[in-house]
């Protein structure tokens, strides 16, 4: 019987027995899961924005993957302002993974989409993409995105 047989074989048993509960399943190397390339997310983000007559400055990054919603605090990351252009740029610890799709938006304050009291209104997005990295896309380890 070849190793890889004997391997499946095992984990099946394996997997029966954890059904009945007799012991743990632990899947065995020869029949675990491809991991998904992945890397950093990085963006490129306007500073300021105007928007019905007012300025809206940059404060959190907004990333969606079809399960659940992250917003990124501008004071959470170290970003660089270009004062030549008026944006800014930062790498975050989020990790994108390729084939999965991600509506990635800018917003004003540091809490994304909310609603603030004393202004009396929402908090707005300064812009956003959705992007659908492919596996070169994060081949290099970090995947950069430019809203606006």
């Amino acid at each position: 019987m070849s190793v890889h047989r004997r391997a499946v074989r095992s984990a099946v048993l394996a997997a029966t027995l954890a059904v009945v509960g007799l012991v743990g399943f632990t899947p065995t190397s020869a029949v675990a899961a491809t991991p998904t390339a992945s890397a950093t997310l990085a963006a490129d983000v306007p500073f300021a924005s105007k928007l019905d007559n007012n300025v809206v400055y940059y404060g959190s990054l907004r990333v969606d993957n079809g399960t659940s919603v992250t917003c990124i605090p501008a004071g959470s990351v170290n970003w660089t302002l270009n004062q030549t252009t008026w944006r800014v740029s930062f790498t975050t610890q989020y990790q994108v993974a390729a084939g999965t799709t991600y509506d990635i938006s800018a917003w004003e304050t540091g809490q994304c989409s909310t609603y603030v009291q004393a202004w009396g209104r929402w908090t707005r997005s300064l812009g956003g993409v959705t992007v659908t990295p492919s596996a070169t896309d994060v081949s290099s380890g970090v995947y950069k995105v430019r809203i606006g």
